[in-house]
């Protein structure tokens, strides 16, 4: 058993979708005053902005090659940040008690996701199937509610 533990461990360690992973954080102000918010994003940004949409939802968006973006919001008095089609869309209650949508796109194979976590939401737009969507997903699970 001792001589399998180092190919155990190197198997692990190469195996490991937290190595495609960065620490990030945002700010927001709360109820109760400021929060911050620690989460992992998916390496090879290429540009983070900060913006205040029309509803007050504080984001902040990552954005990567080929039109992709990754998001997380302060959404103290809900809504979505992307357009859902509710006539289409069943929401996925978590046992967190997280709502999740997610779809793909028959018509470019792309999918895009966001969660509500409390008064937070957190998404893609555009990822790839297959190994990058995985890396989308881990980063979204990453995200810890505001209740």
């Amino acid at each position: 058993m001792k001589r399998f533990a180092p190919c155990f461990l190197f198997l692990l360690f190469a195996c490991n979708p937290y190595k495609a992973m960065r620490s990030a954080s945002a700010d927001f102000t709360s109820a109760q005053g400021p929060a911050g918010l620690s989460f992992l994003v998916p390496k090879g940004w290429k540009g983070v902005r900060n913006e205040t949409d029309s509803a007050g939802r504080a984001v902040r968006f990552f954005e990567y090659a080929g039109g992709t973006v990754f998001y997380v919001a302060y959404a103290p008095k809900g809504g979505d940040i992307q357009p859902i089609p509710r006539d289409s869309h069943v929401p996925r209650l978590m046992r967190t008690g997280d709502t999740l949508y997610k779809e793909q796109s028959s018509r470019t194979g792309r999918v895009w996701r966001e969660d509500k976590k409390g008064a937070l939401r957190a998404g893609y737009i555009n990822v790839s199937e297959g190994k990058s969507e995985a890396l989308f997903d881990s980063a979204v699970n990453s995200v810890r509610a505001i209740r």
